[in-house]
């Protein structure tokens, strides 16, 4: 797969996932210990979370590291 298109799919499943957790900005990036304008960069696609940053956030937000990174399509 192509490293813009695994990036696309990257972003947009991160996105429906932050959006779709039920949790507020703050609290979420509270919990992964990052400031809400970087959580809001991951979201936009403008940056990539870390390798950290990305597995905390996905124990904080109940979501699937594979379906995100496009691994899986069982979200």
């Amino acid at each position: 797969m192509k490293k813009t298109l695994r990036r696309e799919i990257i972003q947009k499943r991160l996105k429906e996932e932050l959006e779709n957790c039920g949790m507020k900005y703050t609290d979420i990036a509270k919990a992964v210990g990052i400031n809400v304008a970087l959580l809001s960069q991951y979201k936009s696609g403008k940056k990539l979370p870390s390798i950290e940053n990305f597995s905390i956030l996905c124990e904080v937000i109940g979501a699937d590291a594979n379906y995100i990174l496009g691994i899986s399509d069982d979200g």
